[in-house]
């Protein structure tokens, strides 16, 4: 008996140039993608469907995936420039204590979203006060934001007292879907160790991922071994918080053992290249770290740091230290798209993230079959990592929907998010005595 007609799919895009980012890093010319819902369905022949985009044999990419940032804190961008870690710290903390609220950070949030997904950016691991506006503004715009209660020793902005935001955090926790649960103990320097395990405990009960920064500055590690007399590393390691669903945001001074101790518990690094070369912390070992199997992710770190959300950046920020502290290829461009797509699903512990496969979730990025910039293209992973920008980015497909359609954004009023933005301005330069 035969079957009926093939049925119809969403969404095909047509005529690319696929960068599936699989294990045998394929490239498929001149084919087709086929989402149905939130899936991708096909991946070859052209299939009949609802909407159709010719991408003119431009490159089609997984959406990237922003390993560690800080999304609301695009409201602070340019606050705190040309400092170290250290007095970047001292400008921004009284701050944030004076202005955060859940406007605040959906106003922040807003905005820092429209500039990922307008950069071909659809996943990030956030860290936060205030993750409930967060959330509730990336899911209206179909953004795929993982995060969770972040802890610190003092009250924070949030005016929660250390056992009075652990009860919260049980609360959003238990609210939370169990394979997006994390907790962010914000590093070993700003929690105690009694705090630390039981934040560790916390996460041991609800299954949550662990997302903590950690070994970003020589300060830092000298703040740590006065307070804890060991490295950060192994203060996450004694306190139960190093395991395989930790990410250590940054990683810039591990020793050895750090990363031998990492390595064996099973957790990622997020690379964090702009901040870490603008702040003037350093680069972190990254093939130290991917020799002994460390998964390596990339992030943008918050716009007030690193002064953009684009993971385009960041890859050559990546990619030019390592060739020149070491020697060309040393990572290479296959390498070095990976962090921004694979190495941040598997960080994330998302498998169906970050390469274009049959079943996958449809997240993808095309880019401008006509962009002088990206033309001639030779090598498309070579083309994608060292000569692609966020100006490229032509459509965006996130969780099977449409959310920047030839650079249109759909899901957000752009002008809205930046107009709600500027009015905090004002209580923000107020807040800083400026």
């Amino acid at each position: 008996m035969s079957g009926g007609a093939a049925p119809v799919a969403d969404l095909c895009i047509r005529d690319a140039t696929v960068v599936t980012m699989d294990t045998a890093a394929t490239v498929l010319a001149h084919a087709a993608i086929g989402v149905t819902d939130d899936r991708i369905t096909s991946l070859g022949p052209v299939v009949a469907s609802r909407r159709t985009i010719d991408a003119g044999s431009a490159i089609v990419l997984p959406g990237l995936v922003n390993g560690h940032t800080h999304l609301a804190m695009t409201m602070f961008r340019g606050l705190a420039d040309d400092l170290d870690l250290e007095r970047f710290l001292a400008r921004l903390l009284p701050t944030e204590d004076a202005v955060l609220t859940d406007e605040a950070v959906a106003a922040g949030t807003a905005l820092a979203v429209a500039e990922c997904l307008r950069g071909g950016i659809t996943t990030a691991l956030d860290m936060y006060f205030f993750p409930e506006a967060a959330r509730a503004v990336a899911r209206a715009a179909g953004f795929d934001l993982r995060d969770g209660p972040v802890f610190v020793e003092a009250d924070g902005p949030d005016r929660r007292p250390f056992d009075a935001r652990l009860v919260w955090a049980r609360d959003l926790l238990l609210a939370t879907p169990a394979d997006r649960r994390w907790v962010a103990p914000h590093s070993t320097y700003l929690l105690s160790e009694e705090q630390l395990r039981a934040v560790a405990g916390l996460a041991a009960e609800h299954g949550a991922r662990v997302h903590v920064h950690a070994c970003e500055t020589v300060a830092e590690l000298n703040a740590v071994r006065a307070r804890h007399g060991r490295t950060p590393i192994e203060v996450l390691r004694d306190t139960g918080l190093l395991g395989p669903g930790t990410v250590l945001a940054h990683g810039v001074h591990l020793t050895p053992g750090d990363i031998a101790l990492a390595a064996a518990a099973g957790a990622a690094v997020s690379h964090c290249p702009a901040s870490n070369q603008k702040l003037a912390s350093g680069f972190a070992p990254i093939p130290e770290l991917l020799a002994a199997g460390v998964p390596v992710a990339l992030g943008t770190d918050g716009a007030a740091s690193a002064n953009d959300l684009d993971l385009w950046v960041a890859m050559r920020l990546a990619a030019y230290p390592l060739a020149a502290r070491t020697a060309p290829g040393t990572v290479g461009a296959q390498g070095i798209l990976a962090m921004a797509t694979t190495g941040g699903a598997s960080a994330t512990g998302a498998a169906d993230l970050g390469s274009i496969t049959v079943g996958g979730r449809a997240d993808l990025v095309v880019l401008d079959p006509t962009s002088p910039s990206l033309t001639p293209c030779y090598d498309a992973h070579s083309t994608a990592a060292y000569a692609a920008s966020r100006a490229d980015v032509r459509w965006v497909v996130a969780a099977g929907r449409i959310v920047v359609d030839d650079r249109r954004m759909v899901t957000i009023d752009v002008g809205g998010a930046v107009d709600a933005l500027r009015q905090m301005v004002p209580r923000i330069l107020a807040a800083t005595g400026r």
